[in-house]
């Protein structure tokens, strides 16, 4: 069965950590390594977050990188543990960056406030296990993501994401529960 056939094709199911100046990254590092991935890269990303008013419900993202190009629209305030996420594939080069910022102005969306990533990412079967650096001008978060992929099922991808945090040492109880976009740059909204 295809993503694009299950129940959960247009949504993100994730657990993200903040971890400190004490995390081990090398320890965590090589215990995802002990977890056999298919793929582990390092890259760097820049997200940049459009948001279409005070208040939205949803917010655009433009993700470039030495890989990938998408425009992304995403569910937005409470509890991003299960959330709409839809991306659009626009090709790795050339960059379309002034054409979406002449996009979402059209929509309304208003200025684009870049966000920079460097990534450590571990590819599995079901599931993708991400070390992140994300900065926006002095501000910076540290954090471990886990995403499930290709489930059938909200619930069988909460179960991806509790079997691989259990390998690595994470409790779920103290996940961050906010987005990227609130955590560096806007206040956490509805």
């Amino acid at each position: 069965m295809s993503p694009s056939q299950h129940d959960t094709a247009f949504l993100e199911i994730e657990h993200k950590f903040l971890v400190g100046d004490n995390f081990a990254l090398d320890t965590f590092l090589n215990a995802c390594r002990q977890l056999n991935p298919e793929r582990e890269k390092a890259l760097q990303v820049t997200d940049t977050y459009y948001l279409p008013g005070e208040g939205a419900k949803h917010i655009y993202r433009h993700r470039i990188d030495a890989e990938i190009q998408q425009l992304t629209i995403k569910s937005r305030g409470g509890d991003n543990e299960v959330r709409t996420e839809i991306n659009l594939n626009l090709g790795p080069v050339p960059s379309q960056e002034a054409e979406v910022r002449a996009w979402m102005r059209a929509v309304g969306a208003g200025e684009g406030q870049p966000i920079v990533k460097d990534i450590h990412v571990f590819d599995f079967p079901d599931c993708e296990i991400v070390y992140y650096e994300a900065r926006r001008g002095e501000r910076c978060v540290c954090c471990v993501e886990f995403e499930a992929k290709y489930a059938a099922t909200e619930s069988a991808g909460l179960e991806i994401l509790e079997r691989y945090e259990a390998a690595l040492g994470f409790d779920a109880q103290p996940r961050e529960k906010t987005n990227l976009y609130d955590l560096l740059i806007g206040s956490a909204q509805p």
